[in-house]
């Protein structure tokens, strides 16, 4: 998979994508931040690839075009052997105070069943999610630190070097009670 951008340091430019498929649907810029949520000014930056979205904007995009989130941000070159990522264009989500930050090191394509991700968790952290669905997993290693993970009502401690695998179709949460910051990986199985 080849990203659309000729700078393998900087995020993909989808701009001129996420135009061709609002032209191709006959919609406006006016219709397609109606239809998404997303402002008119932020999507004319973006299709003039002056403004760098989040995931969370671009899927709103894509989900307003009808286009699958993977079709805009992969080209269509499958003769690549690489996809490289820089660290700044490494997707990351985070807690609602910011101090629990998860790396997205899966790609896109996966998404649905298989999810990997990079995790640092400061002092007193907490991330807390809902079910991701009936039968579903997560393997978590922990390469420093400790955690407390919590599935409904069971508790269980994780400390450095030690991998803990969990439900994860009830709501469940991970918690850095130590003194220092957390790092380690999880994979979510869906």
């Amino acid at each position: 998979m080849q990203l659309n951008n000729s700078n393998p340091e900087a995020p993909p430019k989808v701009g001129q994508e996420i135009q061709r498929l609002r032209l191709k649907h006959k919609l406006t810029l006016e219709q397609l931040a109606g239809k998404s949520g997303v402002s008119k000014s932020i999507l004319s930056q973006i299709e003039r690839d002056l403004s760098n979205p989040t995931l969370a904007t671009i899927w709103r995009i894509t989900n307003a075009l009808e286009s699958p989130l993977e079709d805009l941000l992969a080209g269509k070159d499958e003769s690549t052997c690489f996809e490289k990522l820089s660290q700044n264009a490494t997707p990351e989500v985070m807690s609602e105070d910011s101090r629990f930050r998860l790396k997205i090191l899966g790609t896109l394509n996966t998404v649905s069943s298989v999810q990997w991700y990079e995790f640092s968790a400061e002092p007193n952290a907490e991330l807390i999610s809902e079910g991701h669905g009936t039968g579903s997993l997560e393997s978590l290693t922990l390469c420093s630190g400790n955690l407390t993970v919590t599935v409904g009502t069971e508790t269980q401690s994780v400390c450095t070097g030690e991998t803990l695998r969990f439900r994860t179709d009830i709501t469940h949460s991970l918690k850095n009670e130590g003194q220092v910051p957390a790092q380690g990986f999880m994979v979510n199985l869906l």
